[in-house]
């Protein structure tokens, strides 16, 4: 089941629909690790944290070395 971009936060939604690598990098996590992703953007309090995390979705970044690192803020 394809993961619905109407579940997540308007501003993550459009972020990674405004940003092919994030999209590509979004969609090919697990539904426990976009779970994660989005309670972690929950958490962002600044732009700046957002663009970070919305960055990290790069199929070339290490998505887990956000996923198991400190939180944000």
């Amino acid at each position: 089941m394809d993961f619905e971009y109407s579940n997540l936060p308007l501003g993550l939604s459009m972020a990674v629909l405004m940003n092919d690598q994030a999209k590509a990098g979004f969609n090919s996590l697990s539904e426990a690790e976009k779970e994660d992703i989005i309670l972690k953007c929950k958490d962002a309090k600044t732009k700046d944290e957002m663009d970070k995390l919305i960055d990290s979705f790069s199929p070339e970044e290490n998505i887990s070395d956000l996923l198991d690192g400190p939180g944000i803020g």
